[in-house]
């Protein structure tokens, strides 16, 4: 068997479509992935060389790279997507937010959370007289900080509330998302949204110690499992259950060009790789999403 070397490239969330050039490499498979799901797509590879030996895995960094696969957020328009997993996110704040005690006070609703991180709003007139009313307006002391531009999950945070990104209030900060926790820390009166495997330290399984989440108005079982702090519990009840105030999205793979040796490793991530989704902070595909993409596959090779 020609061995084959499958090479990361770090990339933009938005920018990943399947546009990118093909490879100019023979033999070899290019992946883009970004930032917060490259440590799993390193584990999916390292576990898919210890079936595949003959398989040489090099992770480069590189912006401009060309790649055969490309790890995207979401459904892309006219690209074809074969889903490997799903994400979630949730709001915090800091640790050492001087407006904690009254952050965590609350059990956050649905129109609690647009009126805290949206500008335009849709509700309804008795809710704003109440909200107007309350002594403590948390909206007003608390500064909002965002995502902006091609890395950031902004959009798929403010689709599930059925706004845009340009909705957002606050600050807009450019880059990866990451950088919004930077952001909390240095400014202690605010809140962000991030990504489960931004927000949780993978080795320990739990929440970064400096950070909080903003009490759900959820189920009081969700409400433990939430507030916890413990990664896969949490994990496993967003995967159990559908949260209405959790925004979820999918992960997947576009290509360029589709052969038997990226169907393989595309099949085995969706059979066997799912098993890896939970340590690198992502949620599974659930028994029919695996039989759908598998089947969705099969049809792609044999056309």
């Amino acid at each position: 068997m020609k061995k084959k070397a499958i090479l990361i490239a770090t990339f933009a969330v938005a920018t990943l479509t399947a546009s990118a050039a093909t490879a100019q490499n023979d033999g070899i498979i290019t992946i883009k992935t970004h930032k917060a799901g490259r440590a799993l797509v390193e584990k999916w590879i390292e576990a898919y060389k210890t079936v595949n030996p003959d398989v040489e895995i090099a992770v480069v960094s590189g912006r401009n790279a060309d790649a055969d696969l490309t790890l995207v957020s979401g459904h892309q328009k006219g690209a074809q997507v074969t889903r490997v997993g799903r994400y979630a996110l949730l709001p915090v704040t800091s640790t050492g937010n001087p407006l904690l005690s009254d952050i965590q006070r609350k059990e956050w609703r649905s129109k609690d959370l647009k009126r805290l991180f949206f500008t335009t709003e849709d509700l309804d007139e008795e809710y704003e007289e109440e909200a107007a009313g309350k002594h403590n307006k948390l909206k007003d002391k608390l500064t909002v900080y965002s995502g902006s531009g091609k890395a950031s999950f902004s959009p798929v945070f403010a689709a599930h509330f059925g706004r845009t990104a340009d909705d957002l209030r606050g600050n807009h900060i450019a880059g990866d998302d990451l950088y919004l926790l930077s952001a909390i820390s240095d400014d202690k009166a605010s809140v962000t949204f991030n990504v489960l495997s931004n927000l949780y330290n993978l080795s320990t399984r739990t929440l970064r110690s400096d950070l909080a989440l903003l009490p759900l108005d959820v189920k009081k079982t969700q409400s433990e499992v939430l507030l916890s702090g413990n990664l896969d519990e949490t994990l496993e009840l967003i995967e159990r259950e559908d949260i209405d105030l959790i925004p979820v999205e999918d992960i997947g793979f576009t290509y360029t060009a589709f052969d038997r040796d990226i169907d393989h490793f595309l099949q085995w991530i969706v059979r066997n790789g799912q098993q890896y989704n939970h340590a690198a902070g992502f949620l599974r595909l659930t028994e029919q999403e695996v039989e759908s993409q598998l089947h969705v596959l099969t049809q792609t090779l044999n056309n």
